[in-house]
C-alpha cells in the first residue's frame, strides 16, 4: 500500500454555512469572526484562515487501500506496547493493533507501562524474554526506548513504530500522520473563532515527537493566519501529571491572566482534563483546539455545550491495521522501502462535519485490509 495522499474536496455550501454557524455560536472576542479591528495584512491573513478551515474539514477524498497482501506469516506471536492504556488514544492504537493481529490468527498479547519510561524499557526487554516475533510501539517516544529497541532488532525481532515521527533509523517500519498539518488546522480555526484576536494558551507535552510536530504546525500557524494573535503563556507539562498537578498549573495560569480567549492543547485528554477548570472560571466561553479526534472529545463537540471547538482527527485504528500489516510484509521479506512509512490522512473536526464516531478516516480501510488479507490465506 503506497504513502497515502490527500486530496480534499471543497465544502459544499450547507458544510460551509454550517461551519460558519457553528464558529459564531462560540465567539471568544468581541470582534468575533468579522476581524473587526484589524489591519489590512490581518485581514487577508484572516480570509486565508477561513479558506483553509474549509479545507480541512473537507471530506477526504482521495487515499490509497491496501489491494492485495502476501501470504499471512504463521505461528507468530506479537506484543503491542502503548505510551499509557489509561490514554485514550494509546488505548485505541493497542486495541486495534490487537484486533487486527488475532484477525490474523496471530497470539497478541498487550504490556502496558502506564506512562513511565522505564516501565516502556521493562517492556521491551520482556518481550525479549518472551522471544515474540514482533513488537508495535503505540506512541513511544524514540529517545525514551531507542537502546532496548535496537536490543530488539538485534535478536532479530520486528519493529513497528505507531503514531510517533521517530526516526526511520530507529524501527523497521512505521505508520503516523502529518503532525505539523494538524497544528496548522488548529491555528487557522483559532484565528476565525477569535477574528483574528486571539490570546492563547499553549498546553504542550514535550516529551512526544507528535505533540512537538502539532506544536510547531501550531505556532507556525498562527504567525501566518494570526499575525495579531498572542501567546501569552506556554505551559509544559508531562503525561504523569495530566490529572493532577496540570488542573492546578492551569488554573494558576488562567487566573494571572484573565485576558485569555483560546486554548491549544497537546491532545484531547489535556481538553478533558481542563474543562472543569475553564467551566468554573471568570471566562467559560474560552474554547480549546486539540488533536486526536477522540470518541469523548467528538462527543463533547456534538453535544455543543463543553470548551472544545475543534479536533484534528486521523484515524488511530487505521494506523493500528496499518501497522499489521507493515508486520506481516517484514515477516514474508515483501516490504518496499516506500511503504515503510505510511500515513494516513488529518481532517479538522468541530461541531459542524462530525461522522463517525471515532472517525473513520472518509474510507473504508479495514474492509480493505480484511480483504486483501483474506484472499492471501
Amino acid at each position: 500500500m503506497p504513502k497515502n495522499r490527500i486530496r480534499s474536496s471543497a465544502m459544499t455550501l450547507g458544510a460551509a454555512a454550517a461551519l460558519i454557524l457553528s464558529l459564531a455560536g462560540c465567539a471568544g472576542s468581541s470582534a468575533g469572526q468579522s476581524g473587526e479591528g484589524l489591519d489590512s495584512a490581518g485581514q487577508q491573513a484572516l480570509s486565508q484562515a477561513k479558506d483553509f478551515v474549509e479545507k480541512s474539514q473537507s471530506k477526504v477524498t482521495d487515499v490509497a487501500l491496501a489491494s492485495s497482501s502476501p501470504a499471512i506469516a504463521k505461528d507468530i506471536s506479537i506484543v503491542v506496547i502503548p505510551c499509557t492504556y489509561a490514554a485514550e488514544g494509546c488505548k485505541r492504537v493497542a486495541d486495534s493493533v490487537q484486533e487486527a493481529g488475532k484477525t490474523l490468527g496471530w497470539e497478541t498479547r498487550m504490556i502496558d507501562p502506564a506512562g513511565d519510561p522505564e516501565k516502556m524499557r521493562q517492556a521491551i526487554r520482556t518481550a525479549l524474554q518472551l522471544k515474540v516475533d514482533g513488537i508495535v510501539l503505540g506512541a513511544i517516544p524514540e529517545i525514551l526506548v531507542k537502546d532496548d529497541v535496537a536490543l530488539a532488532r538485534a535478536a532479530g525481532i520486528k519493529v513497528v513504530n505507531a503514531m510517533e515521527p521517530n526516526s526511520k533509523e530507529f524501527s523497521d517500519a512505521q505508520t503516523g500522520t502529518d503532525n505539523v498539518q494538524a497544528g496548522r488546522m488548529n491555528a487557522a480555526l483559532l484565528a476565525v473563532q477569535t477574528g483574528g484576536l486571539g490570546r492563547v494558551i499553549t498546553i504542550n507535552d514535550p516529551q512526544f515527537p507528535a505533540v512537538i510536530g502539532w506544536h510547531k504546525g501550531f505556532t507556525e500557524g498562527l504567525k501566518e493566519f494570526c499575525p495579531s494573535c498572542t501567546i501569552v503563556k506556554e505551559m509544559e507539562f508531562q503525561l504523569s501529571g495530566l490529572q493532577t498537578t496540570l488542573p492546578q498549573e492551569f488554573q494558576a495560569t488562567l487566573t494571572a491572566n484573565p485576558d485569555v480567549n483560546a486554548v491549544w492543547a497537546a491532545y484531547d485528554p489535556v481538553v478533558t482534563a481542563i474543562t472543569p477548570v475553564i467551566e468554573r472560571s471568570s471566562n467559560p466561553d474560552i474554547r480549546v483546539v486539540s488533536q486526536n479526534a477522540d470518541p469523548s472529545a467528538l462527543k463533547d463537540l456534538k453535544s455543543g455545550d463543553k470548551p472544545v471547538l475543534g479536533s484534528v482527527g486521523y484515524s488511530i485504528e487505521w494506523i493500528g491495521y496499518s501497522a499489521v500489516d507493515q508486520m506481516n510484509r517484514l515477516f514474508s521479506g515483501s516490504l518496499p522501502d516506500a511503504e515503510r512509512l505510511r500515513t494516513v490522512p488529518n481532517k479538522l473536526i468541530t461541531s459542524s462535519n462530525v461522522t463517525t464516531v471515532p472517525w473513520d478516516g472518509d474510507a473504508d480501510w479495514k474492509n480493505a485490509f480484511l480483504t486483501a488479507w483474506k484472499s492471501a490465506k
